[in-house]
């Protein structure tokens, strides 16, 4: 392979050296200098360019190779690039648009890892908006999950609602589980609307490692609040979205008369194999 052509390491960032070189290799691999069958610079090379040891580089390939962005091919030595992953998208329609994404069996196109799970005592912005009709003391119950395309994460979401609907964390506990289909199936609530903001901001540093970027690297954050048929919002969410890994789109164009939950759950194409992005055109 030609010269390497990374930038230097942040010898004073807070994240790892080894995170660091991932991110270098990645990025190379993203913005197509290095394509589907290259072979990766050696092991020995990546050391000596980075002024790294083994074990760091070792760590930046096998997480490379978890997120099937490169492979060792047995028989062969080194790494070779898998192909970049473009990202998914996810596709807001105007009318409800939810993270409760369905795909063709009809359960969610990203797994979710739960962090944190229970009733707790609401944040004021949140009991702010679903804590009117909260239970006393001003409790609710937070889900936190990450939530991942394949086996990249690509998403950070926090959901505030009221306590009632913390007898659905055994049906939520499914990695393919959509939290709004399992509270209309489960808690019979539909959701009628949703209200919800976009905006960008940095990664702060607890963010930024559970996201695997660099502390202050961009991100979009889509706040949504849920209402039921009788207009009472029972759900405040957070979602902080890594881009490059799922692209986030709107459409404008819905039926007035309503959408069913599945619809209103926002799309999320599955990126043709070997693709790089995903074609604007075929959403």
């Amino acid at each position: 392979m030609s010269t390497l052509a990374f930038p230097p390491l942040d010898r004073s960032s807070t994240a790892p050296i080894w995170f660091q070189i991932m991110r270098a290799i990645e990025s190379r691999i993203s913005d197509g200098t290095w394509m589907t069958g290259d072979r990766l610079p050696s092991e020995s090379e990546l050391c000596a360019h980075f002024a790294a040891s083994r074990t760091s580089v070792r760590e930046a390939l096998s997480r490379l190779e978890s997120a099937h962005m490169i492979s060792r091919r047995q028989g062969s030595k080194g790494a070779f690039v898998e192909g970049a992953q473009g990202p998914s998208a996810w596709t807001l329609p105007s009318a409800p648009s939810l993270l409760g994404e369905y795909s063709e069996d009809g359960r969610s196109a990203l797994t979710s890892q739960i962090l944190r799970a229970g009733v707790e005592i609401l944040p004021s912005w949140a009991a702010a908006v679903v804590g009117p009709r909260a239970e006393i003391g001003g409790a609710g119950f937070v889900l936190e999950r990450v939530r991942a395309v394949g086996t990249r994460t690509a998403v950070h979401v926090i959901n505030y609602m009221p306590a009632r609907f913390a007898g659905l964390l055994a049906d939520l506990r499914d990695p393919r589980a959509s939290l709004y289909a399992t509270i209309t199936r489960v808690a019979g609530v539909r959701i009628a609307r949703m209200h919800r903001s976009i905006e960008a901001v940095s990664a702060d540093r607890t963010l930024a490692s559970i996201l695997e970027v660099e502390a202050g690297h961009p991100i979009v954050v889509v706040e949504a609040v849920a209402y039921d048929d009788n207009g009472e919002p029972i759900d405040f969410s957070r979602a902080s979205v890594r881009t490059d890994r799922l692209r986030v789109s709107v459409d404008t164009g819905f039926d007035a008369a309503g959408i069913s939950s599945q619809s209103a759950s926002g799309r999320y194409p599955v990126p043709l194999e070997g693709s790089r992005a995903l074609d604007p055109s075929s959403r």
